[in-house]
């Protein structure tokens, strides 16, 4: 009886130690989620691909907003809207993040519930209303921002063009819902394992958050950011 009890022991204590070891190495994993709830959790908005000085010909607006009916009409969202007279708008929300491990490279994986009401099906001038605008995702050590260049608004990143992401952003698919009405759903776009995306971090710890819809239908769209999930796993370089 004895000596079943000290083999017993020393497999718990392999057993243990074991576990012990894989705690040690694994890497970390951050959580970063934002569902607007109360107010926009220091996201903001912009716009690009347009020429400069049309923002009321665009129709460029944002705000923090009720979810429309037949949502629940009592939780808000981050509403972005604009009209695509260019064929080429991309509006998008951006926010810093901080506590990142520094000189670190992590794996990072977006989850974005939104609202839409534009069915997948329709067509439309330029491309579908749900179809040919394309949701995108990225992370950067450097701020989203626009700049002019040859009378247009460029985005400093690269996005990449509608529905062909970029070094810094992927697509995780369009807007368009599996309805045939303008009733708005929401629906939930996350990466696939083949959709990868990657930062390394600099000696501040810290990195930049961007998500955006990049169209190709030319009339107006209006979205609403109801949730965004961020994971970020820190990994081999």
């Amino acid at each position: 009886m004895k000596q079943i009890f000290c083999i017993t022991f020393v497999l718990a204590s392999v057993l243990l130690f074991a576990c012990e070891d894989e705690d040690e190495i694994e890497p970390s994993l951050l959580n970063y989620s934002y569902d607007f709830k109360n107010d926009l959790e220091g996201w903001t908005v912009g716009f690009a691909d347009y020429p400069v000085g049309e923002e009321d010909f665009y129709e460029l607006n944002s705000a923090h907003m009720p979810l429309p009916f037949p949502l629940n009409e009592n939780k808000k969202a981050l509403m972005v809207e604009g009209n695509n007279h260019s064929d080429d708008l991309f509006m998008f929300i951006s926010k810093k993040i901080s506590g990142l491990d520094s000189s670190t490279t992590y794996d990072v994986k977006f989850t974005v519930e939104l609202a839409s009401n534009y069915p997948e099906s329709w067509v439309g001038i330029g491309g579908g209303p749900g179809s040919s605008v394309y949701l995108k995702a990225g992370i950067s050590q450097t701020q989203p921002q626009t700049f002019e260049k040859e009378g247009m608004w460029e985005l400093n990143m690269d996005k990449g063009n509608q529905s062909e992401g970029g070094k810094e952003m992927l697509v995780l698919g369009h807007i368009g819902t599996s309805r045939e009405d303008e009733q708005y759903v929401l629906f939930t776009h996350r990466q696939t394992k083949e959709n990868t995306l990657t930062l390394k971090t600099d000696k501040s710890g810290e990195a930049w958050l961007i998500v955006g819809t990049d169209s190709g239908f030319e009339g107006k769209t209006r979205l609403y950011y109801n949730k965004v999930t961020v994971s970020l796993k820190e990994t081999d370089d």
